[in-house]
């Protein structure tokens, strides 16, 4: 063999390692956290806790933004997730960054409200309407 293959088979042998390296940094191929359910009571009280951020919004959209943000790490906390910043959901990471550099701060806040409502929902289930009915009632 010689070094004219031998370097070239080095050089690609060199570029497999590099890209397996950035792969695996990168997260592709990581298995999904196994996540906990959530209580039937703990599911009640986070979208209890939700409709009074949601109602603070109007007077109070950054203490709202702050309360949601909360929130949901609560409830991803309880489920078993893991709450490192690569690991968050991607709304999370948008709504984090609307919610704090947005130059249309009101805008940027409500998107960002609607974002953790996303994350919210998908964690905690949707809703029965019996329950929703009921809520309606008691409010």
């Amino acid at each position: 063999m010689d070094t004219g293959t031998l370097v070239t088979i080095l050089v690609i042998a060199l570029v497999v390692v590099v890209l397996l390296f950035l792969v695996r940094a990168a997260g592709v191929g990581r298995r999904r956290p196994k996540l906990r359910t959530l209580a039937p009571e703990s599911r009640d009280r986070y979208v209890s806790e939700w409709d009074e951020i949601e109602t603070k919004f109007v007077d109070s959209p950054e203490q709202a933004v702050r309360e949601a943000e909360a929130l949901v790490m609560s409830v991803l906390r309880e489920r078993g997730h893991p709450l490192t910043e690569r690991d968050l959901p991607n709304e999370m990471q948008r709504a984090h960054r609307l919610g704090y550099t947005s130059k249309d701060k009101t805008e940027g806040m409500r998107q960002a409200l609607l974002h953790y409502r996303a994350v919210l929902e998908r964690m905690i289930g949707p809703e029965d309407q019996a329950r929703r009915d009921k809520r309606r009632e008691m409010a």
